[in-house]
């Protein structure tokens, strides 16, 4: 037997004819075919989205395009979509029934505009149409199966297709609504859950209106190829359902005696109130109305073997009867059988006490928040996330990847296996997103806001041995491009004539590797300000020479080994990593001339004063959601100001409002704290806050973001708030951890330790320290003369030698 959600097409069924073959329709059950899409709730408004064949015809036919045209906005003017945002339609391939259902739909009832774009050939009305491939219409994206149409919808923003209903509505997704025959807009789900005066709900009912039309034909055996139940009339019909059958030769009598009786047996059963049509609704499909079930009379006119075998059921205990050869019988079990239904039994188990840990959670459960991005405030995101979940009622999980910038923006966007739907739920980066990924989101409809929380130099730091280093913006060029390559170079020399350095001595390059914000803001500077002896570009990810002067490290940690171990090297950092491991720092000038050190200019207020230019000068965009791909605070003027300023953005999207409303919820709490600078963690952590015109714009861009519709917000008890405190929503600075306290105590410790430690070096110091190698001979004795000297010193001494050869000495 064949099985399909739509009668055999006339080609086909004349075919079999055509071979002297006959073929029957046996009507198994009833399946409606619903429209889903993926609108944010919040653009479609509480009103539902609203579409009549003729939109649906011209949507599906690649002549609506967008969203905001004129013709959807007629039936819905509450609808607020972005301009001309692009429709994501999606379309099975293969032959489907889904496809036949809602072709022949469009062609019952708006064939005029049901053609293709372009041509305006008719697009006509099966299971496997040409849809259009114009240039012009590139929204379209081809689907394999149901799962796939479900993928479709769910990782596409602005989306659009059609499922069989059951399927949508398991998904939970957001269906239009039709307008049936008798003028009612509804959804196949209100449809299927409304019941008429005579039993039926919407789809059953579009049954009974077939037969009580005398639509369904008299004789199985005939061509039931325009067979449809689309748009039959009653107050809750839905207009797109169709008919499963299955197909049957008439002519049984190549069949054994056994297969026949198996095949009746089976069809049988599913066609029985009491057995197959009462497992439908669990599968969300309705049986067949009484008067369309007429397999009796159809089996007794089939042309059989001499013999049947007479399958029965038992269905209760038949004691030898049972055994027979030819029973069916539900007494009978086996091991996979059992074996679900035990897996069932435990499902059930483990969903109730799911239900109980919720409930044990205060009815709020845990509120998750995961970022990825730029390495450099990883401490103070640390800190201000682990403040949330001390601080918080109810329990969070807040956590961010320190991955560098380029990756955050790959993982913020997301990629083709994603539907590019975000794999954090915000990113951070010490440079704009760039251009490519900005015009990816874009061309999804998606909007991003920057919102700049923190500003950090990036300094130039070297390890020559006891020189103090001066470098204009071309000089460094040349080193990082490999122009350059030995430090006694005549135009090394030029600007440090009283540097002395070995012969010929190696410049060892230290450069980051993957996408690196640092690596953006010393390229860029570079770019900015001598783009002829800088060729690579505005880079993240640079070009570098793979020669043996230079070397690739992994992020700040690796950049910083590498400048301290490393004699005559040079690199790049965030000045405060720098400063922290006290290396040598590189002056360079700012654009007003000014040799400096970033140390030097962050004292005299010089990295603000970047950001505040950036505002004057309209460097900043007005519009947060704008494409901010070529901001940069390099070289701006001014005194104090240094000249190579990395401003640290959230990435965030715009449109939260697909967000779960408790993560959103936790999203803006944390938003808010890190742009005001909740506890003074910017300085804490060796940045520099935004003056106050940046923070001014900065906060007027994240109260552009749309948040779920009844979204609880978290809000802060910073004075004590009796009974109002205690509220599931509340933040409160009251509370406290016990490794908070721990932690207090631990630093009063270090900085008592670290007084100590100034006094005991004030008293002649404690890292003084000779170290030798070479020869093993006199190893023992002078082991005994420096234990002899330790011993009897006042001053703290270390004293070692490495007896390795005295080759290895020498060297």
């Amino acid at each position: 037997f064949g099985s399909g959600d739509i009668p055999m097409p006339q080609d086909l069924y004349n075919s079999i004819k055509g071979a002297g073959r006959d073929m029957l329709h046996v009507p198994l059950c009833l399946g409606a075919i619903g429209i889903f899409h993926s609108i944010p709730a919040a653009e479609v408004g509480t009103d539902g989205l609203k579409l009549s064949p003729c939109i649906l015809a011209k949507i599906f036919s690649g002549q609506v395009t967008t969203w905001d045209d004129a013709a959807i906005k007629a039936d819905n003017p509450n609808l607020a979509v972005p301009a001309n945002t692009r429709i994501q339609v999606g379309r099975r391939t293969l032959g489907s029934s889904s496809t036949g259902g809602l072709t022949g739909y469009l062609t019952a009832k708006c064939s005029a505009d049901w053609t293709m774009v372009g041509t305006g050939a008719p697009m006509g009305s099966s299971g496997d149409i040409t849809w259009p491939t114009s240039p012009a219409v590139t929204t379209f994206t081809a689907v394999y199966g149901s799962p796939g149409m479900q993928d479709h919808i769910a990782k596409n923003k602005y989306a659009i297709g059609y499922l069989d209903a059951g399927h949508g509505h398991m998904r939970s997704f957001q269906e239009a609504k039709l307008k049936n025959e008798d003028g009612l807009w509804l959804t196949s789900k209100t449809s299927m859950a409304t019941v008429d005066a005579n039993g039926n709900n919407g789809v059953a009912a579009a049954g009974k209106a077939a037969v009580d039309a005398s639509i369904i034909p008299a004789s199985a055996k005939a061509d039931w190829s325009a067979v449809n139940l689309y748009s039959k009339a009653g107050p809750s019909t839905w207009p797109i359902v169709l008919i499963s059958y299955l197909y049957l030769n008439n002519n049984w009598t190549s069949m054994s005696a056994d297969e026949a009786g198996l095949l009746k047996a089976f069809v049988d059963y599913v066609v029985t109130p009491t057995q197959g049509q009462s497992m439908l609704k669990e599968f969300s499909f309705d049986p067949i109305p009484t008067a369309m079930n007429q397999w009796t009379g159809i089996y007794a006119n089939i042309t059989k073997p001499a013999t049947v075998t007479a399958f029965t059921f038992e269905t209760a205990t038949e004691a030898w009867t049972g055994q027979g050869l030819d029973v069916i019988s539900t007494q009978r079990s086996d091991y996979n059988k059992w074996k679900l239904e035990e897996v069932s039994v435990a499902l059930v188990s483990v969903t109730s006490r799911l239900v109980g840990l919720e409930s044990s959670l205060n009815d709020y459960g845990i509120v998750p928040l995961h970022g990825s991005g730029t390495t450099n405030p990883k401490t103070m995101f640390a800190k201000t996330m682990k403040n949330m979940q001390h601080e918080a009622r109810v329990p969070m999980l807040l956590t961010y990847r320190s991955v560098g910038s380029g990756t955050g923006m790959v993982e913020f966007v997301g990629d083709a296996a994603s539907g590019f739907k975000s794999y954090n739920h915000f990113g951070s980066g010490d440079i704009p997103m760039d251009k490519a990924k900005y015009d990816i989101m874009a061309a999804k409809g998606e909007k991003m806001v920057h919102l700049p929380f923190c500003m950090g130099p990036i300094g130039i730091f070297h390890h020559v041995p006891g020189a103090l280093l001066t470098m204009d913006a071309c000089l460094l060029a040349k080193i990082f491009s490999g122009l350059i390559t030995t430090w006694d170079h005549a135009d090394i020399k030029a600007q440090n004539p009283s540097l002395t350095v070995p012969v010929g001595q190696p410049i060892k390059v230290g450069h980051r590797t993957l996408g690196s914000s640092s690596t953006g803001g010393l390229a860029g500077y570079l770019a900015k300000t001598c783009p002829a002896s800088w060729s690579f570009g505005d880079c993240s990810l640079c070009p570098w020479p793979k020669t043996a002067g230079f070397t690739a490290v992994q992020g700040t940690p690796g950049m910083q080994a590498y400048i301290k171990d490393t004699s005559f090297s040079i690199g790049y950092l965030d000045a405060g990593q720098g400063h922290d491991f006290n290396l040598r720092e590189v002056s360079i000038p700012n654009k007003n001339g000014k040799f400096r050190t970033s140390f030097q200019s962050m004292a005299l207020g010089g990295v603000a004063q970047a950001g505040a230019e950036a505002v004057t000068t309209g460097t900043f965009p007005t519009d947060a959601s704008a494409d901010w791909s070529a901001v940069n605070v390099y070289n701006m003027p001014g005194d104090p100001t240094w000249p190579i300023v990395l401003v640290s953005y959230l990435y965030v999207k715009k449109d939260q409002t697909a967000t779960n409303p408790k993560t959103a919820a936790a999203l803006k709490a944390f938003i808010l704290r890190i742009l005001n600078n909740h506890v003074g963690v910017v300085e804490e952590f060796g940045f520099t806050a935004p003056p106050t015109s940046v923070k001014t714009q900065t906060l007027a861009a994240a109260a552009t973001i749309v948040y779920p519709t009844g979204m609880t917000s978290f809000v802060e008890e910073d004075e004590t708030n009796p009974i109002g405190g205690m509220a599931t929503n509340v933040i409160s600075s009251k509370r406290i951890a016990f490794d908070d306290y721990q932690r207090d105590i631990m630093a009063a410790q270090i900085l008592t330790l670290q007084a100590t430690v100034s006094g005991l070096t004030g008293n002649g110091g404690i890292t003084t320290q000779v170290h030798g190698s070479g020869t093993t001979n006199p190893k023992n004795w002078f082991a005994k003369a420096m234990r002899f000297m330790e011993d009897r010193s006042r001053m703290p001494m270390v004293l070692t030698y490495r007896a390795v050869g005295s080759g290895t000495g020498q060297q």
